[in-house]
């Protein structure tokens, strides 16, 4: 197995979230280890959760990575790539054209971007320097 595709256990953690639990056994199993695996390696598939805008309509999808507070894109489209994931990304004055945002408001209440098919759920609505934008993901079907 190539070095990158193992998983390196510290004090029974790594750093990826998996979790490991060591006991000695008795008798023909006499090292036994438990492995509690992250959602990564888990296979629970990235997607859709409920979701709780806060008091100013924004919302982050919690299961999308911090990716150490780069503004560099490159490590969210790799993910995105892993995660078999297409994007659909669009702003709020696509959708309204008049909203109290747009006189200078920190808000985008009112604004509920409809999803544009059963099979997309939310990843954000989010500011930007462009104004509010909103941004649905659905897995892609690899033949």
């Amino acid at each position: 197995m190539p070095e990158e595709n193992r998983i390196a256990f510290v004090n029974y953690k790594a750093s990826c979230g998996c979790k490991m639990d060591y006991r000695s056994g008795d008798g023909m199993y006499s090292e036994v280890h438990y492995i509690d695996p992250c959602p990564k390696h888990g296979g629970v598939a990235f997607g859709p959760v409920e979701v709780k805008r806060d008091k100013d309509g924004w919302w982050c999808h919690p299961g999308i990575p911090d990716f150490g507070g780069t503004e560099d894109p490159a490590p969210f489209k790799a993910w995105v790539a892993e995660q078999c994931l297409q994007l659909k990304t669009w702003d709020m004055d696509s959708d309204l054209a008049e909203h109290p945002y747009f006189d200078g408001a920190a808000h985008c209440n009112g604004w509920d971007p409809q999803s544009p098919g059963p099979e997309w759920f939310l990843m954000g609505i989010f500011d930007t320097e462009d104004g509010p934008h909103v941004q649905w993901a659905s897995r892609e079907v690899k033949p």
